[in-house]
């Protein structure tokens, strides 16, 4: 066989993967949900009332222990959309929140010498008094550090947040919290593992850090930047009357920290319309309002400084047309309380809550094309629905989703285990794709509660910490009994991480990932999330344990990101088999990148904010180190990368230069870094890519600019709506609905780009040179797509509805490539699709569990439909 047929790359980026929308939905992108209205709109302009404040709900918790109430307990009350408020528990054990805002709250609770613990997420209704409990385990290891400001005094009040990370590099809901002391010290008991853990204080711009916490517990120490403000009105577009109650977005064009800093800031306008944004890092930020029928047209940009004060913002919001509908399940009964999602490129989401009917009301959104889901407890989706929004709005949409069953059960021995579920590579799902959900932990007594889930054969995985394992293979059907998931002792791989030099590497992670039919790797938030992990102690040793039998590709992780490794490692271990002596040889990440700010002028420049991250394809090239095809066969390999806007966690903290614009980050693993300097407000900006440790560098910021572009159709008539992918130092997707096919983009970094335009009328591109300080045009000639028909079916002939199904070019190397960017379109309920595509040599993708299924020799012409006729969606397809 051709080897280099053998290799299946499938880079699956931003949000495409449906599965991760499921068990990710409680950590979505912080923007207030638009009402759920079910009434029709009028296209005149009407005067909006001011919504009326609702009473507020009450949270009672009671925090006990093994020896009943717990006093000096710390209770953290976390809204959905970030707002936090900790309380500490009297002698009685009871914390008292009085005026919480009604909506989702997230409680849990951490006191010394205690793991910390969390409840599910509460609903909480207007004027609503909810008493729960909460009881800690003993144990906790202890988390220690000071926090400072730039001048090295102790900040008093500072909030502490520490959160084990899990199995989607997020932070856990068991989040313990606590405020510094008047010498800015802090003493905190958490949870042993990966953590992150982040200082906030209003007057600040917040922080946060990977801390690997051990036996002996851990230090971090914070030293914070003064933060900046913006403050401003929000007004209505004709009327010029302040708009009260409005919730403004601010959105920072560069990667923010999980847990100490949002992704995106929001704030509601007062009485007044006034509205006030604190605590922001330095740099540009995009902000835009929405209310109640209306929402601002465009970003208003905002440059801010180190502590900077900018006032006197203008927010404008306009009447903005909605998408009404109705969920349906799959007999076509209403779906009530379901929550419907609508995704198109960056900051065009939307999202709303059905009623008791199913109708739903999605507002605040741009026009442009958007791909809607729904979901809820009960109901899981059952495909997309694709619309396009032009400035009217768009009634009777239909979205489908089908009824989920719930997988209860307890592992025996019953203990602390995460319970997966995972596709049974022997079934198929017909009708629908099946969608990931989230691994649980149980509690103590084991018990578990999984779903909603799909009526089909899944493969139901317990790993527990005391090395136990077990599989259980189910078949999901109503009214199915609990399943008893029996763990025993697994498999267990053991050793130690050394550097060149022979020295222990401690507070490293290795993972071991199954080889063997498809291989996974998962990217999260800039984190390698798959496999079996385990952390190096302070000598190098691990102990990867609960493994089943078969072979494991060993990688090291630094803060989620693979380490140089070599040679290769892949270890074969038996069903009960502990297999010790494994030595792992790495790069120590003790990398530093040093160097200096400079203007245009070359004069260095004071106070830049200077950061490192790696994008993707330097994440990727690591990730596929190795990854050729195994001896005598074939490999599958599967990336899925997403950001869901929760911010970096494996990033490292940014450096401020000093008088003379010099900067230094330290402990830096020795891969390609893209290093990125903003000086002046936001004004300025500079980056360096694929700069590897250790390394002397200059970074010049210079002006950014806009760029400017037009559509050339040649006389065919004018999308309604397109949208523009910039490639380049600055990468940005957007839509746009202009009716002449003009397009801008602010805040473009100098340099050469690759601009690309996909409509239904047309597809483009063409490169261009921007300028510092100088707006740059490029005109876009569209070319006709082709057209690609067929429709999906089982072996039994019947129709596989809710697939997701793609086009990609056919490069004729042999190795194929699937990069989405969004939500993919999927095929019908009857099995049929349709796919807008560029011309040229091109290959089907259908998404398909565990492997894809793809069809090769499609020739597609400009203008023309190609119908590829059925296409039988095996359960296990062929290596391509």
């Amino acid at each position: 066989m051709n080897k280099s047929r053998g290799l299946l790359i499938m880079s699956i980026v931003a949000i495409a993967a449906i599965g991760l929308f499921l068990y990710m939905r409680r950590h979505r992108d912080e923007r207030a949900p638009a009402p759920a209205v079910a009434t029709k709109g009028s296209a005149q302009h009407a005067q909006h009332a001011a919504p009326e404040p609702a009473d507020p709900a009450k949270l009672v918790v009671a925090v006990t222990d093994d020896k009943g109430p717990l006093a000096g307990a710390t209770v953290r009350f976390e809204r959905e959309r970030g707002d936090v408020d900790i309380v500490e528990t009297g002698k009685d054990g009871v914390a008292r929140a009085d005026r919480l805002e009604p909506g989702t709250w997230q409680v849990s609770a951490s006191a010394d010498g205690h793991e910390p613990a969390a409840l599910r997420p509460r609903e909480l209704r207007a004027g609503e008094v909810v008493n729960v409990d909460l009881k800690l385990a003993p144990g906790g290891r202890t988390l220690t550090g000071t926090v400072t400001d730039a001048s090295g005094g102790p900040i008093t009040g500072a909030r502490i947040d520490a959160a084990k990370l899990g199995a989607v590099a997020r932070p856990s809901d068991a989040v313990a919290s606590t405020l510094t002391g008047a010498d800015g010290k802090y003493k905190l008991s958490v949870a042993e593992g990966q953590l992150l853990v982040a200082a906030s204080e209003s007057s600040y711009a917040p922080q946060s850090r990977f801390v690997e916490v051990g036996a002996s517990g851990a230090s971090a120490d914070f030293q914070l930047v003064p933060g900046g403000v913006i403050e401003g009105v929000v007004r209505d577009e004709q009327t010029r009357e302040p708009v009260p109650g409005a919730t403004v977005l601010a959105q920072r064009d560069a990667p923010a920290m999980m847990l100490g800093e949002r992704a995106t800031h929001d704030v509601k306008s007062g009485a007044d319309g006034r509205f006030r944004i604190t605590g922001l890092r330095p740099g540009g930020y995009e902000l835009n309002a929405r209310a109640v029928g209306r929402a601002s047209q465009a970003p208003t940009i905002v440059g801010l400084g180190v502590a900077e004060q900018v006032t006197d913002v203008e927010i404008v919001v306009g009447r903005a047309p909605v998408i009404r509908g109705v969920v349906v399940d799959e007999s076509g009964a209403p779906a009530p309380n379901v929550e419907v999602n609508a995704f198109s490129g960056p900051g065009d989401n939307a999202d709303a809550k059905a009623d008791a009917k199913g109708q739903f009301a999605l507002e605040g959104l741009a026009p442009g094309k958007y791909t809607l889901m729904a979901r809820s407890e009960e109901f899981l989706p059952a495909g997309t629905t694709n619309v396009e929004l032009e400035h009217k709005d768009l009634d009777g949409v239909k979205i489908t989703v089908r009824r989920g069953l719930k997988i209860k059960g307890h592992v025996e021995r019953r203990q602390v285990c995460e319970v997966q579920l995972d596709f049974d590579e022997g079934a198929m799902q017909r009708g629908d794709m099946p969608m990931l959900i989230a691994p649980i932990t149980t509690g103590p007594d084991g018990e578990f509660e999984v779903g909603p889930a799909h009526p089909i054969a899944y493969d139901l995985k317990a790993r527990c910490p005391s090395g136990e394992q077990g599989t259980k293979k189910i078949d999901v059907k109503p009214g199915m009994p609990d399943v008893v998931i029996e763990v025993k002792p697994g498999a267990s791989i053991a050793g130690k991480v050394l550097d060149g030099g022979g020295k222990p590497i401690g507070g490293v992670t290795v993972m071991a990932a199954a080889t063997g039919g498809t291989e996974r790797t998962m990217i999260v938030n800039g984190m390698v999330t798959s496999g079996v992990q385990s952390l190096t102690n302070a000598t190098g040793a691990f102990e990867l344990r609960g493994l089943a039998a078969g072979t494991y590709r060993l990688r090291v992780l630094d803060r989620g990101r693979p380490l140089p490794m070599k040679p290769d490692a892949k270890i074969a271990v038996t069903a009960t088999e502990h297999k010790t002596g494994v030595t792992l040889t790495v790069d120590r990440p003790d990398g530093v990148i040093r160097g200096v700010v400079t203007g245009s002028d070359g004069k260095p420049i004071a106070d830049a904010w200077v950061s490192v991250n790696q994008n993707l394809e330097d994440m990727l090239s690591e990730a596929l180190a190795n990854h050729g095809p195994d001896e005598g066969g074939s490999r599958s390999v599967m990336i899925e990368a997403h950001d869901d806007g929760g911010g970096d966690t494996g990033g490292m903290p940014p450096a401020l230069t000093d008088a003379n614009g010099k900067f230094e980050i330290r402990n830096l693993a020795r891969v390609p870094w893209t290093v990125v300097a903003e000086a002046q407000a936001g004004k300025l900006r500079g980056r360096a890519t694929k700069v590897v440790p250790d390394a002397q560098i200059t970074l010049q910021a210079v002006g950014l600019t806009k760029l400017e572009g037009k559509l050339v159709t040649g006389g065919a008539a004018m999308p309604s709506s397109f949208q523009v992918e910039l490639e380049g130092p600055t990468r940005a997707q957007r839509s746009f609905t202009t009716a002449d096919g003009t397009f801008s983009f602010a805040r473009v970094d100098p340099g050469e780009y690759k601009v690309t335009v996909t409509s239904s009328a047309g597809n483009g591109s063409a490169t261009v040179k921007v300028q510092p300080d100088q707006t740059a045009h490029v005109d876009i000639n569209l070319a006709a797509n082709a057209i690609v028909v067929g429709k999906l079916i089982d072996a039994a002939g019947k129709p596989v509805g809710g697939v997701p199904v793609t086009i990609i070019p056919d490069t004729g190397d042999g190795q194929l490539r699937v990069e989405l960017h969004g939500m993919p379109p999927t095929s019908n309920p009857d099995g049929t699709f349709r796919l807008d595509a560029k011309a040229g040599p091109s290959i089907l993708m259908v998404m398909t569990p565990p492997r894809p299924t793809s069809k090769r020799g499609l020739n597609l012409e400009a203008g023309k439909t190609l119908d590829v006729g059925p296409i039988t969606v095996a359960a296990t397809p062929a290596p391509p």
